[in-house]
């Protein structure tokens, strides 16, 4: 089953004029199963970005003229992203997790910005998939214990200690 171009370029055109959008100010994202995979760094650019219009489906797919519309009248707002190998029935799941993604990253969104910078995934650690053990209460667990340096409340060598025992997943 397909779904009909027009209304999807009605409404996305509709987005635009309500909004007074200019070219700078939107992306128009199409979830699918596509070559681009979303990632982290789609995160952080999208995150800066003024408005996100994404386009969410179900079934099979939308008539290829919206494609072909979104190519010629706004080449460099619109991206079609996967999430991964793998079709969905409803995009608007992917479209959820795409949200999620980039919205912790909006500065008001996580109060503490720290939060969001020291991820496995940061511009800090240029991408890599770094992670450190974490540990919370009680102290003692099943024979295994918190390090003591996570005690110490010494910032300067937790900090030392986190990036010692850190891994790339």
């Amino acid at each position: 089953m397909l779904i009909k171009a027009e209304p999807i370029i009605d409404a996305v055109e509709s987005i635009i004029k309500e909004n007074k959008l200019r070219e700078s100010d939107f992306k128009i994202i199409f979830p699918s199963p596509a070559k681009e995979t979303f990632t982290q760094k789609y995160s952080y650019t999208f995150s800066k970005q003024e408005n996100l219009i994404f386009v969410c489906w179900r079934y099979e797919w939308i008539d290829y003229r919206r494609e072909l519309y979104m190519q010629k009248y706004y080449p460099k707002q619109f991206e079609k992203i996967s999430l991964w190998q793998f079709i969905l029935l409803w995009w608007e799941v992917a479209t959820m997790t795409m949200i999620e993604s980039i919205a912790r990253l909006v500065p008001w969104v996580i109060k503490e910005s720290e939060s969001w910078q020291n991820e496995s995934y940061s511009l800090k650690e240029n991408m890599q998939n770094l992670e450190e053990p974490n540990y919370t209460r009680p102290e003692n667990v099943k024979w295994f214990s918190v390090p003591d340096i996570l005690l110490t409340w010494n910032s300067e060598e937790i900090d030392k200690w986190r990036k010692d025992n850190s891994i790339l997943l």
